[in-house]
């Protein structure tokens, strides 16, 4: 993950500026000296523990007035923030990572806000899809987020903080600086202790209880080898889609990672739509947990018959969202634009992933992996 170009897990970017942290990141601080919020500056990545008594001390976090409007909350001001410590998190609601992430957030705002803790979702999407706050106010509710989110359409209070990662927090203390920056996923543990220390709490008070219930495979480690995140649309996708409709052949020996369209679909910049019943996807992976980011033009939800290596999906493979019809094929209904969990198998496994669209108008935009 970095900036610009490959990131530290290998994966493209969503967009000029997004990359996707895992858990081998083992944790991103601030360097007083080196940070421009309001710039393009990045943070440095340190491997050792923090000494939460010496939090470098930073400048004041921008204001939220740029938000678009507010879920869960009126809009804050800073004289709500005040005298509090802050955690702004950024994220969007179709990033895997930023899914899994939001157990943590949800346990530490329901165990601290009587210490005086303030949990800020800055959602700044990338996908079209994810401004429309309709469906973010949808995932904000199935995702069980009840801390303030602050609608980001425009990205505006992500530039201002010198945000480039999802998912990425910072921490800001009573005095309304800013103490603290982890990137990624994991380092959870730590990012506690910050906020203990930030709020007074003492060392023998109970801890946040974290209850994970996102249905979602670990983030991959390093040394894993799982596929990377893989693009389907013209913009940034590694599948050969050209713009436009187009009608694809049969793929003639797929290589691990590689991800070809079949049939007939229509290809732009983010995402690729399928065009007629028939159409698919197929995938070669090597992964745990396979989901891919969805959605459905048409005016009704869309099925996705889901193989596994020519057969429907054994019962070790399926997800909270497999179904299986009466012919016992495995299928995912597609209706709302989101994240779908298409496999979660045993283990880190390789295979062929065949996805079918039963009708046209489904949208496919980029494939994640977990552990």
């Amino acid at each position: 993950m970095s900036a610009e170009g490959t990131g530290q897990d290998g994966a493209p970017p969503r967009g000029s500026r997004r990359k996707y942290a895992v858990l081998f990141v083992a944790l991103a601080v601030f360097a007083v000296a080196g940070v421009v919020v309001a710039g393009q500056s990045s943070p440095n990545s340190v491997t050792g523990p923090v000494d939460t008594s010496h939090l470098p001390v930073g400048p004041p976090p921008p204001g939220l007035s740029d938000a678009k409007g507010w879920i869960n909350s009126t809009p804050l001001t800073p004289s709500d923030l005040q005298g509090k410590v802050v955690v702004y998190d950024f994220w969007t609601y179709s990033c895997v990572n930023c899914v899994r992430s939001l157990p943590y957030l949800r346990s530490w705002y329901d165990r601290y806000r009587q210490d005086g803790l303030v949990v800020v979702g800055i959602h700044s999407p990338e996908f079209d899809f994810e401004k429309d706050h309709g469906n973010v106010a949808n995932a904000v509710k199935h995702l069980n987020v009840d801390y303030p989110v602050a609608l980001d359409d425009d990205m505006a209070i992500w530039n201002q903080f010198g945000t480039m990662y999802w998912p990425e927090k910072w921490v800001a203390d009573r005095q309304g600086r800013l103490r603290y920056q982890d990137i990624g996923e994991g380092n959870y543990a730590t990012t506690e202790d910050v906020l203990r220390r930030l709020l007074g709490v003492p060392a023998s008070a109970p801890r946040a209880r974290i209850v994970n219930g996102t249905n979602l495979g670990q983030p991959p480690q390093q040394s894993q080898a799982v596929t990377q995140e893989t693009y389907l649309g013209t913009d940034h996708g590694t599948a050969g889609v050209q713009p436009g409709l187009v009608s694809y052949p049969e793929p003639q020996g797929l290589r691990l990672g590689d991800a070809r369209v079949v049939g007939s679909w229509l290809g732009s910049g983010q995402q690729v739509q399928a065009a007629a019943p028939g159409a698919a996807v197929v995938l070669e992976y090597r992964a745990r947990e396979v989901n891919l980011v969805m959605a459905s033009a048409a005016s009704q939800p869309v099925d996705v018959t889901v193989e596994l290596d020519g057969k429907p999906l054994p019962a070790s493979d399926r997800t909270s969202q497999t179904m299986v019809d009466g012919q016992g094929q495995t299928f995912v209904q597609v209706s709302g634009s989101d994240l779908y969990r298409l496999v979660l198998g045993p283990s880190i496994e390789q295979h062929t992933l065949r996805l079918t669209a039963r009708s046209a108008g489904v949208q496919a935009f980029a494939f994640t992996f977990g552990a």
